[in-house]
């Protein structure tokens, strides 16, 4: 009798995937695993080009009729940009729009899921989830 033994690794798992592009550069996080704790580091040059600031999700196993959006917070806990959902589980907005923001000050990009339907919506108690870190230099 032959059994095999398949390592466990990220490429096997069924939570949700994020990766984040800016540019030349970018970070795959696994929210739900605490790995929030990563950094992109997105060149100042770039802000201010017509380039995009994109989040892909795979493997988000959320209830269809709920919604999800990510959001981008400073330090002091404000919004200040939302991301714009493109189409099957891509978001973005253009990189110009963090051009008003200072260098070298941490941002977060934050995730939330909620009910499609307002009415539902407005008896859930929203937890965002930190998705990662990302730094203007």
């Amino acid at each position: 009798m032959a059994m095999f033994a398949l390592p466990f690794s990220a490429v096997f798992s069924q939570e949700m995937q994020v990766t984040i592009s800016a540019g030349n550069n970018s970070i795959i996080v696994f929210p739900d695993n605490e790995d929030s704790t990563k950094l992109l580091v997105i060149d100042a040059l770039q802000s201010s080009a017509n380039k995009a600031f994109t989040i892909h999700v795979t493997n988000d196993n959320r209830d269809k009729d709920w919604k999800r959006s990510f959001a981008i917070y400073d330090s002091a806990d404000n919004v200040l940009h939302d991301f714009v959902l493109m189409k099957d589980g891509n978001y973005c907005i253009k990189l110009s729009q963090l051009a008003t923001l200072h260098t070298e000050e941490e941002y977060f990009i934050y995730t939330v899921a909620i009910p499609k339907d307002p009415q539902k919506a407005m008896l859930v108690k929203v937890a965002r989830t930190l998705v990662c870190k990302f730094k203007i230099r």
